[in-house]
């Protein structure tokens, strides 16, 4: 497939399409689609609502400029966090540790039975959690990426996105047990 030649997967059939104009239709059919788990993701990463939509912002911005750079037929959520990723540790090196915030949990998203507390509960676990293990954490359960995948997007060993997994499930399920998650070498 030619430079600037967009390929739509549809229902029931394909279309290939060329030109600028037809470009946007093809971003917004692979890439628009995958917003909602970005923010999820740059939420949990940058632990601030309007740094995470910065972030999402120019990782879409980022998306466009180099659309025809990404391969059309391949994984476009993955391209999409790989991207957001990079910008991310650019984001974390330039905040300062006073400028690090909880998010509030969203009351509308609480259901009115009283699952308040305990969503409040593991938020704040989550959050005390490591940021290498909130983040592969995060990819796995929240967005639903494999191990293999998430090696690929951090750019990390496969036994080192496994380790993290485990000790952050294990470190989640100790905080919230009541117990302080055990701390030293064996810790990422």
């Amino acid at each position: 497939m030619g430079t600037g030649v967009y390929r739509l997967a549809m229902i029931d059939h394909t279309v290939e399409m060329a030109g600028p104009e037809l470009r946007e239709r093809a971003f917004e059919h692979e890439a628009m689609p995958h917003t909602a788990s970005l923010l999820r993701a740059a939420i949990t990463i940058t632990r601030d609502a309007a740094v995470a939509e910065d972030l999402v912002q120019e990782t879409l911005l980022r998306a466009w400029r180099f659309f025809d750079r990404f391969d059309q037929g391949t994984n476009c959520k993955a391209w999409l966090f790989r991207i957001m990723l990079n910008l991310s540790t650019r984001v974390r090196e330039k905040r300062t540790a006073e400028s690090i915030s909880s998010i509030p949990l969203d009351e509308t998203h609480a259901s009115t039975n009283g699952d308040f507390l305990q969503q409040l509960l593991i938020r704040r676990a989550f959050e005390a959690l490591p940021p290498d293990q909130r983040t592969v954490l995060h990819l796995a359960i929240v967005d639903g990426f494999t191990c293999k995948e998430i090696a690929e997007l951090l750019s990390l060993p496969m036994g080192t996105v496994m380790s993290r997994l485990s000790r952050g499930r294990a470190a989640l399920r100790d905080h919230l047990a009541g117990q302080e998650p055990v701390r030293g070498k064996e810790m990422c």
